[in-house]
């Protein structure tokens, strides 16, 4: 494809860009990112890890941070990306040409995912490295295959499996090739060959496993929960981007979140697990367990299952960035505006040289092999940027391999031509793909109202609840459930006047061009309590088919009408708005159980439907998220005592969920039952204090124990948080002193008092709390 280059140029110039990627890395992002492989290796090297845990993490990968700390293991990856750009250069010089190899070389240099998780504690970057070397020793080894080269590529393919167990989809994939390059060779010793490179490779792989397991005695069949795993990236409620695994899991871990427990969903995972199948299910069970939800969400609903397939395709081949670590998003923040290459950019131009170098017939195999097992792997779990870096050597060979075929075709205006013509309906692909408009979009209204998330954790910390609530306005109006995933004590979160001011923004400042926009519009404009607003805005993004979630809350707009429509007391037509949400996606958990409970409350007309509906939320979810779900639209719906009962029987399982207490907690303030509903309102404040419960359920409650025990300190602290949470801070910090005078020995009382104190008002005008209502009787909590 080339003419040769001169002789000594090559390894001048891969020295030069291995050092100075290196140097970059290091200036750029000079420390360690994300700790849990750290405390996870604290944990081992203590004594510490229970043999369940001990197969949550990739066996190398945790043997590596035992031996080394974080500053000298980030070190290492920045090296071990330097060999990566070696392996790229030897595979593109093998395969194709040595220009199209250093040119690849050059583009991974430079591409922010690779600079991002070298500094990243994480195993992709070495699983990337691993199966590069390994395949650069496969090229180079053609067409003889020595048993050395051999050798040497089965153990980087083992410890690839080592790291992350998929690696060794790659081991079997290459013993496929390096067979089928040597077919017309004696089949005995090809056969020896291939059993030689796949023997060492599982050997590779098995070894450090066993380290492990010798020494916290994990289990084997569950090694990085490839059933949980599965299941949160193959779920009714997946936009194909990220993993969308179950809220309550999510809510429980980031009550129970310490370094003692560093990923502990996987535990929690197994623990749901139980709450169904039995308490003696081993861990290999558990992952079995899960992955039969999976299966039953493909059986239940196969169009939907095809559909988030091919959304996770699109977005591995060209979507854009989906950090799922929180300080990797705010690094490649940090790198913004140098000139870094984009993954979405290289996987674009990947995609043009791919179909190019196909058209052409050129011989590409051992690399669309390792790009197919790549993309297989992302799209059967789910896909990421960590996931996608394995792909991206390969779109830097198949971009470079355009480059040098336009350049020696540059007197070749017909060949220029149709390449250019590829080339642009390639980059123009994510434009037909509304679901990769919809993420785009989503980047850029965060960017259009600035970065108010720091200044509004600053002003919480510091007692400013009035500059905290106007940040507080800007990120929801770039994000309506900016609630779920923050803590914002002190804010009045559900006021309506706050969503109505966002609502105002997100219209002025981001318009209402796009099916997000509208639905986003919608939302707001729903929790401002303007329904007659939020319905066309609603079936404007229905009719343009925009759908997201956001764990398994489904962003819907078939569920803004519904909420709005049951809000004005057309119950028929919410019913009917849920089964439009249904119709278009099948199976979502928040749909599913609004639409039991509303066929509960509905005629008997519906009750074969609800039958029917509540056999498939069960089947496709796990009983404590489904019973949690269906607790909460019983509660929407005024069943108070279902949502008692779902309540009930999710804490018999699991006894300290705090969300659940205050699930359980509204329900029983629609019961009337106050004094019992103080005492789980107290527990839920208790077990997770940061979280944003919600108030306006509850208000009855707090109104009725105030007025029956106004001196008791137990009444006073709870209510205190109620009213701090609603925004009421002047009646907040009057309710704190009392308490603290009444008991001087609380600490904790004494110091929420003081924060009050010296708290500044929201300045949002906050509705009285409710006079309170008769009741049976009212207790301290």
């Amino acid at each position: 494809m080339s003419r040769p280059l001169p002789r000594g140029f090559v390894p001048i110039v891969l020295l030069v860009l291995c050092v100075a990627h290196v140097a970059l890395g290091l200036v750029l992002l000079p420390g360690a990112m994300f700790a849990k492989y750290p405390d996870s290796a604290r944990l081992l090297t203590s004594g510490r890890m229970l043999p369940e845990q001990g197969a949550d993490f990739s066996p190398l990968y945790l043997i590596l941070n035992v031996a080394l700390s974080p500053t000298p293991l980030r070190w290492v990856q920045s090296i071990a990306g330097a060999l990566g750009l070696i392996a790229v250069y030897v595979l593109g010089a093998r395969l194709l040409s040595r220009p199209v190899g250093l040119l690849a070389a050059a583009l991974v240099a430079v591409t922010t995912p690779v600079l991002l998780y070298e500094a990243t504690l994480e195993p992709d970057l070495l699983v990337m490295v691993l199966n590069l070397g390994a395949l650069a020793l496969l090229a180079h080894a053609r067409p003889h295959f020595q048993k050395r080269w051999l050798v040497l590529a089965g153990v980087l393919l083992g410890l690839s499996g080592a790291t992350r167990p998929t690696g060794l989809a790659i081991l079997v994939l290459a013993t496929g090739w390096m067979l089928w390059e040597r077919r017309h060779e004696a089949r005995r010793a090809s056969l020896l060959a291939g059993a030689l490179l796949l023997g060492t490779g599982m050997f590779s792989s098995w070894l450090p496993a066993q380290i492990i397991r010798a020494t916290v005695g994990s289990h084997l069949g569950a090694t990085m929960s490839a059933g949980a795993v599965l299941h949160m990236g193959n779920r009714p409620e997946g936009t194909g981007l990220g993993a969308q695994p179950p809220t309550l899991i999510k809510q429980y871990e980031a009550q129970l979140r310490s370094p003692e427990r560093p990923d502990h969903a996987h535990s929690l995972y197994r623990q749901f697990a139980r709450a169904e199948a039995g308490e003696d299910l081993s861990p290999s069970h558990t992952e079995l367990y899960w992955m039969r939800k999976t299966l039953n969400f493909a059986l239940e609903e196969p169009g939907t299952v095809l559909g988030l397939f091919g959304r996770k395709l699109a977005f591995f081949l060209f979507g854009p960035e989906g950090h799922d670590l929180v300080e990797v998003r705010r690094a490649e923040a940090h790198l913004a505006g140098l000139p870094l290459l984009d993954a979405q950019v290289l996987g674009l131009l990947g995609v043009a040289g791919l179909g190019t170098m196909l058209a052409r017939r050129r011989s590409v195999g051992l690399i669309v092999l390792y790009l197919a097992a790549s993309t297989a792997l992302a799209v059967g779990f789910y896909v990421v940027s960590r996931y996608r870096l394995a792909a991206l050597p390969a779109w830097a060979l198949f971009a470079s391999a355009l480059a040098v075929m336009a350049f020696e075709s540059r007197r070749e205006p017909r060949i220029l031509g149709m390449l250019a013509v590829g080339l642009a309906l390639c980059l123009a692909l994510p434009t037909f793909f509304p679901f990769v408009r919809d993420v785009e979009r989503m980047l850029a209204r965060t960017e259009a109202v600035g970065s108010p998330g720091a200044a509004l954790n600053t002003a919480l910390q510091q007692g400013r609840y009035d500059e905290a609530t106007q940040a507080f306005e800007q990120l929801q109006a770039a994000h309506p459930f900016t609630a779920l995933a923050r803590a914002l004590r002190g804010v009045p979160f559900e006021s309506p006047g706050v969503a109505e001011r966002s609502g105002a923004l997100s219209v002025e400042k981001l318009g209402l061009e796009t099916p997000m926009d509208l639905y986003f519009a919608s939302e707001l404009a729903r929790r401002a309590g303007h329904c007659d607003q939020a319905l066309p805005a609603a079936h404007a993004a229905q009719d343009a088919g925009y759908r997201g979630a956001l764990y398994d809350t489904s962003l819907d707009p078939a569920l803004v009408v519904a909420d709005c429509l049951l809000s004005r007391g057309d119950r028929a037509g919410a019913l009917k708005a849920a089964e439009a949400s249904l119709d278009e996606r099948g199976g979502t958990l928040d749909a599913l159980a609004f639409a039991v409970a509303g066929a509960e409350s509905l005629s008997t007309d519906a009750e074969g439907r609800r039958a029917r509906w509540d056999a498939k939320l069960f089947a496709i979810h796990d009983l404590l998220s489904a019973r949690h779900a269906r607790g909460l639209a019983r509660l929407r719906w005024g069943n108070f005592a279902g949502a008692l009962e779902d309540a009930d029987a999710v804490l018999a399982a699991i006894p300290d969920v705090a969300v659940t207490h205050h699930l359980r907690a509204a329900a029983l303030t629609g019961l009337g039952r106050h004094a019992e509903a103080l005492r789980a309102y107290a527990r839920a404040l208790q077990l997770l204090p940061g979280h944003n419960f919600a108030t306006r359920p509850l208000e009855d409650t707090v109104a009725t124990a105030l007025a029956e025990a106004a001196e008791a300190p137990g009444v006073l602290s709870v209510a205190t948080e109620h009213h701090l949470r609603a925004g009421r801070l002047e009646l907040a910090r009057d309710l704190a002193a009392r308490a603290s005078k009444l008991a001087p020995e609380d600490k904790n009382l004494a110091r929420i008092a003081q924060e009050l104190a010296q708290a500044r008002p929201s300045g949002i005008p906050i509705p009285p709390p409710p006079a309170p209502r008769a009741t049976r009787s009212a207790t301290t909590p």
